[in-house]
């Protein structure tokens, strides 16, 4: 090993032979990021630069004063690659002109040492003033090197990040400013003071909900065992102004067994930081909150859901069997028929609702808009609660005033919103009541566009005003349908109103308990151009033929599925022949003749191959008829990418099951 005694002795007698402030040469002996802490007032350098502008200020104060190395003691011990632990003490003589002493001064000082570049230099000196009881004879720990290089990485940050600094002498019980900021006001006015007196100035300006914390944290009775094996501690803390601040404790000096014999005292101002804080925790107590009510909607929509699946399930499982029972009474059979398609329309209404809810909360849903004819989309929708109206001897009227018949509108999802309404009102509009649905067309401010106001009225059982706050929020309903014996899974209108917001639109509710409600419906539209019209007045399904006699090969691997459209198009006219798979469909129009087919009736999931994959391979036909026979996709995958995907792989339209030919015919009829 090296001599680090003899490079110590050079660097001391460098320390005390300096005579020029301006080329004093620390180049030499420090290395660039040195870290100097101590140097016998108790101070702290963040930098080499620090220690070099108080080292000047030393020389200037010493004036004629001469140094002296008296004595020198040292050991030393590897801390790793290139890095030696140098500690002791050593003996500083002050001696005037004439040579008579002036002072002496014991100190104890630690140094490590780095090869940097194939010399040894300091980075990082710690000298300190001993206790009385460590001046003679005394031997530092190896483990000191360690406790110092922990405390250094502690202060090394305080500098830049703490506002105001103090050393605190836990056996003197003295504190030392070190540091101070105009940007920290902790009422600290003197340079040393007491820690008692100065600790009693500090309680008066904190916030009275942190004073006993304050006082039990800066116990210096207790300190030096609880930092014990520790870096540092902190401490939030209030003032009375309001402000935040956040108190730390870092070890500084050790004695020979390596108690805590100082520590230094940083606090900085966290005011920002603190508030922010609390803005996220009333923002995670205001979201735990709306969780709780999400889940207790939830679970009321579940308890409801439970029942309203369950009411037409079990209306169809018990008329199912009664018209088993019942097979030769057509009267009887007619009236159970019936009423299983009510409750399978009921059941598939309530589960689709469930379905674009969902996709709707995950932003699957996208507006889809087309040219459409808003009076004929509007009459559909209140026509197919005419019957059930009727059958509560219910007046259900509608009035228009559209100025502009042909419009871009998405129709699936405006009928849908129009539906969930109208049904509500007849649902919640009790017999002899009357319904009135209006539609009108206004000029807006842009061009070419007109806002489509919906009107929705009833003479119901209205709701309250409270509830009226909730109604579009999904699972949200007043009163169970255990209650009121009125089903509903209390999601529809949450449903509207997330539709309404995707098209641009508003919807408002006006509604008294027990005189009944309006739900108004306005629609940002723009106007079709006179061509664009004519083209859709053109298509118009019920200008063509009938399916009588068409030939449809219908692919369908479910045989339930597969029976029942075969029934239905057979009730239409259609011939119909089918295909379990698409291997098999290939085969069929490969072996029959060019215009055998008139078109295919498409599933899309199915086994060997499925819909997308056949249409693909349909497509390719060398037969150019074959090939551009029209293609239906009639599949359960019922959302508007499952449609878009239809049509991006060549296939000319896209129908939902379960089978509605009130939509599946039109839809077939534009392809003949």
């Amino acid at each position: 090993m090296d001599d680090f005694k003899q490079l110590t002795e050079q660097l001391l007698k460098f320390y005390i032979d300096t005579e020029s402030v301006d080329d004093i040469g620390f180049e030499n002996f420090f290395d660039d990021n040195s870290s100097i802490i101590g140097t016998g007032k108790h101070e702290f350098f963040r930098n080499l630069h620090e220690f070099q502008e108080s080292y000047k200020f030393d020389v200037k104060q010493r004036g004629k004063i001469r140094l002296k190395i008296r004595d020198l003691q040292q050991e030393e011990a590897e801390l790793g690659d290139d890095q030696v632990l140098a500690y002791g003490s050593v003996v500083f003589t002050g001696l005037f002109e004439d040579g008579s002493v002036c002072f002496e001064m014991d100190t104890r000082f630690s140094i490590i040492y780095k090869k940097v570049n194939g010399k040894w230099l300091v980075k990082h000196l710690h000298q300190s003033v001993p206790d009385r009881d460590q001046m003679t004879g005394e031997e530092f720990p190896v483990t000191l090197g360690k406790q110092v290089e922990e405390a250094h990485r502690a202060i090394s940050a305080l500098g830049t990040a703490y506002y105001h600094i103090s050393r605190l002498d836990l056996k003197t019980k003295k504190i030392e400013l070190v540091k101070r900021s105009r940007k920290m006001e902790l009422g600290i006015s003197k340079k040393s003071a007491d820690w008692d007196s100065q600790f009693e100035v500090i309680k008066d300006v904190i916030a009275e909900p942190f004073v006993q914390k304050y006082i039990d944290f800066f116990d210096t009775q207790t300190m030096a065992a609880r930092l014990r094996n520790k870096e540092s501690m902190s401490f939030e803390f209030k003032k009375k102004d309001g402000k935040w601040f956040l108190a730390m404790i870092v070890p500084q000096n050790y004695d020979k067994d390596g108690n805590i014999t100082s520590v230094l005292l940083a606090n900085r101002d966290v005011t920002d930081e603190k508030l922010r804080e609390l803005r996220q925790e009333e923002e995670l107590r205001e979201a735990k909150l709306n969780a709780e009510v999400a889940s207790k909607a939830k679970s009321a929509f579940l308890f409801n859901m439970s029942h309203d699946i369950r009411t037409p399930m079990n209306a169809i499982i018990g008329y199912a069997d009664l018209a088993s029972r019942h097979l030769e009474d057509t009267e009887k059979l007619g009236r159970y028929i019936d009423n299983i398609q009510v409750c399978g329309e009921k059941l598939l209404s309530l589960l689709s609702n469930v379905l674009d809810l969902a996709r709707i909360e995950n932003n699957k849903v996208e507006m889809q808009y087309a040219v459409s004819d808003v009076r004929e989309d509007f009459t559909n929708c209140v026509t197919m609660f005419q019957q059930q109206a009727e059958s509560k001897n219910q007046t259900l009227c509608m009035t228009e005033q559209i100025l502009y018949p042909y419009v871009y509108v998405d129709e699936p999802h405006l009928s849908e919103v129009c539906i969930n309404i109208i049904s509500n009102a007849v649902k919640y509009t009790n017999a002899g009541g009357t319904i009135s649905c209006k539609v009108a067309q206004r000029p807006c401010e842009k061009e070419d566009w007109c806002d489509m106001i919906i009107s929705i009225t009833d003479n119901g059982i209205g709701m309250a005003e409270e509830f009226q706050k909730h109604i579009f929020e999904a699972f949200e309903r007043e009163r169970t349908s255990t209650i009121t014996h009125i089903e509903g899974s209390g999601i529809g209108m949450g449903i509207v109103k997330k539709l309404v917001d995707l098209m641009g639109g508003t919807i408002e509710v006006e509604s008294k308990l027990g005189e009944g409600s309006t739900f108004t419906v306005t629609i940002p539209c723009k106007k079709a151009s006179k061509e664009e019209a004519l083209e859709k007045k053109n298509q118009n399904p019920r200008s063509k033929k009938s399916l009588k006699g068409v030939r449809v090969l219908l692919v369908e691997d479910n045989e339930i599925n597969a029976e029942i459209a075969t029934e239905l198009l057979k009730e239409e006219g259609c011939i119909v022949e089918v295909a379990t798979d698409g291997v098999a469909c290939i085969s069929m129009i490969e072996k029959a003749d060019a215009d055998y087919y008139k078109m295919i009736l498409m599933d899309i999931q199915m086994p060997v191959m499925n819909g997308f994959d056949t249409t693909l391979t349909i497509r390719k036909m060398k037969d150019d008829k074959k090939a551009m026979i029209p293609i239906i996709a009639m599949t359960a995958n019922a959302f508007a990418e499952d449609r878009q995907k239809a049509l991006s792989v060549g296939m000319n339209d896209h129908v939902a099951k379960p089978v509605d030919m009130n939509i599946l015919a039109p839809t077939m009829m534009k392809y003949l």
